[in-house]
């Protein structure tokens, strides 16, 4: 049994699937690269108890295929033994973190998204508490129904929903029927929703995460909203670690 980090990075046809149409934004590929080299780099100082660090790559027509493809790649990887903590590219280790460590058998996310809360007519699912899946974790002995629930849902997918796997994500996590405290901690995931350059950036992360961005351990940066913004916070991110023990939203700022 091996201790794994799962990310991916996969070759694009198509660039119009994501949230919006990302196919005139510069230098995409180029830009997740450098995210990947920044996450990993971060997880291995960071993650403890971390065996191994896998970066599925393949060739796909768009990103919507890519949430499909990933999804049974690392069912195909847990059904052999493994602890799995699987991360975005847009994700900044900045503090030593565990998560092999959990003793339970839960399927795991850590921070709310946004919107909190979503309904899908599709899967005639709604959810009062919506959490992100950029960070997710699935321990060896997860229960097999709590895949069940995905895998359905999956050859069901939703065309129509860009976060469709978010959705699906959430019923296995919430199918556990554990209350929403077992499984938040914005610390493993804090979701840096807005660009701290922003007027009032900073607070309102503060105000959706509920923690400071020095308490943070994981951040995601939401790559979607903008790639060459984004990586440039993840390199101030992991520069500022660099330098200071404390990293503090004032660092993060005069960096």
């Amino acid at each position: 049994m091996k201790n794994i980090l799962v990310l991916k990075n996969y070759t694009l046809t198509d660039q119009v699937g994501w949230y919006n149409d990302r196919s005139h934004e510069s230098d995409l590929s180029k830009n997740y690269k450098s995210m990947e080299e920044i996450a990993v780099a971060t997880a291995q100082k960071h993650i403890q108890q971390l065996d191994e660090v896998k970066v599925f790559r393949g060739n796909a027509d768009n990103i919507r295929d890519v949430f499909k493809l990933n999804f049974y790649e690392i069912y195909e990887l847990w059904k052999e033994g493994n602890n799995i903590l699987y991360c975005d590219l847009d994700v900044v280790f900045t503090k030593p973190v565990s998560f092999f460590e959990e003793q339970d058998s839960l399927f795991r996310m850590y921070n709310f998204t946004d919107p909190t809360h979503t309904v899908d007519n599709h899967y005639n699912l709604e959810f009062e508490h919506y959490f992100n899946c950029g960070i997710r974790y699935y321990p060896s002995n997860m229960s097999q129904s709590v895949w069940d629930v995905g895998i359905a849902m999956v050859e069901n997918w939703n065309p129509d929903r860009w976060d469709a796997e978010q959705i699906i994500y959430n019923a296995m996590m919430w199918s556990q029927q554990k209350h929403p405290d077992v499984f938040y901690k914005p610390h493993c995931a804090y979701q840096m929703l807005h660009n701290p350059h922003s007027i009032g950036g900073n607070s309102m992360n503060t105000q959706f995460n509920q923690i400071k961005l020095e308490q943070a351990s994981v951040i995601h940066v939401h790559g979607s909203r903008g790639s060459m913004d984004r990586l440039g916070l993840m390199k101030v991110l992991a520069t500022a670690e660099t330098r200071s023990n404390s990293l503090t939203d004032e660092s993060i700022l005069i960096l």
